[in-house]
This record gives C-alpha cells, structure tokens and sequence, in this order.
C-alpha cells in the first residue's frame, strides 16, 4: 500500500509500520489535507505521542502540521518494542495518538499553548486528554485495536509496575472503554431515520 501524500515518515524503516499508519490514519478524513509526520526518535517519558509542529504553520489553525513520534529508548521499551508489537496493537496505539490529533484541530495557538500547560502540570487535565483521545479512536471504528492495546500493556508481564499505574489513572477503564464500543457498535447499526 502507497502512503498517502499528506503523510512524512522520518526514520521508520519498517515497512509494515509505515503501511500501519497509513491504514489508520485513512479511517481520519478529517486529517487527510493535513501534513501528519511519523517519526522514530528518543524520547525519555513516553513511547509514543503526537503533537503539532512548531513551524510558522502552527499560528494558522488551518494549515498546521502535526507529529506522532514514537520511541525506542525508554525504560518501557526495554519490554516493549514498538518495532515488535502486534498490528492490532500498534494500530490501536496510532489510533490513540491520532484521536489527539483531531482533538488539536480547532484549538488556536493560545489554546494549545494552554493545552500544552494544562497536560504537563495538572494530573487532571492529562487524565480528560487521553481519555478524550481514547473516545476518538472509539468513534473512528478502533475499539477493538485499543482494547487490544491496554489489555496487552496491562498484562504484559514484563512491564514496570508504575507504568501500569500510569496506565490505570490516567486512560478509560475496561469498563469504560467496553462501554464507548458497544455504544459506537449500537450506533453503526441504527438506521437512517428518513423524514417522509
């Protein structure tokens, strides 16, 4: 599969995850005139992340260019290397960053400095983000994926104890999460309500 135009990869040289992205950045129609970067890169508090790029583009809302990066230099990847994961649960991972994306899309540039702020400062307001990204991929028709990748982080033996906590504070429950996809399945299937 040919990656679409509005997508740069820098230094992903797997082909399977770069046809990944691709697959799951198709299902955001919203994102498809947007430049969107995949990047491989250290980074030293996460293992995956998306955010605008700070270029002149990012003072007009309608043109800025967005990143997700992803690391293999953390303490996390030493059990968990994105390169080695399954395609359910990368896909689910790119859906998850992806669903910040959209949620960046009509913030101004003052409301995402005070977005950037707010995540890096107050538990609270990090916790609303990744639950807020989380029911974005859910509505763009990838439960199934991130489920798959929290049951899979979670039950990963190997991982560290305080990045399971990490992930049970601040992401959507099973329970949740089980709840958002039965909801968006009930909807998928309601008909189109005709006016006569």
């Amino acid at each position: 599969m040919k990656a679409p135009a509005n997508i740069i990869f820098q230094n992903v040289q797997r082909p399977e995850l770069r046809q990944w992205f691709a697959e799951t950045l198709a299902a955001y129609p919203e994102l498809h005139q947007r430049p969107i970067y995949l990047r491989k890169t250290a980074m030293r508090r996460s293992t995956m992340r998306a955010q605008p790029v700070l270029n002149l583009d990012f003072f007009r809302r309608h043109s800025r260019h967005y990143r997700v990066d992803f690391s293999d230099h953390l303490e996390v990847t030493e059990h968990v290397l994105v390169q080695e994961l399954p395609k359910e649960v990368v896909i689910g991972w790119f859906a998850h960053e992806l669903g910040h994306i959209v949620d960046y899309l009509n913030r101004p540039v003052l409301g995402m400095i005070s977005f950037g702020l707010g995540y890096a400062l107050w538990s609270r307001y990090m916790r609303k983000a990744e639950r807020v990204a989380d029911t974005i991929a859910v509505n763009h028709g990838f439960g199934a994926e991130v489920r798959a990748t929290k049951q899979y982080l979670m039950e990963h033996a190997t991982l560290p104890p305080h990045y399971k906590a990490r992930l049970e504070k601040y992401y959507l429950s099973a329970d949740e999460l089980e709840g958002l996809i039965l909801a968006w399945e009930a909807d998928q299937k309601m008909p189109e309500v005709v006016d006569v």
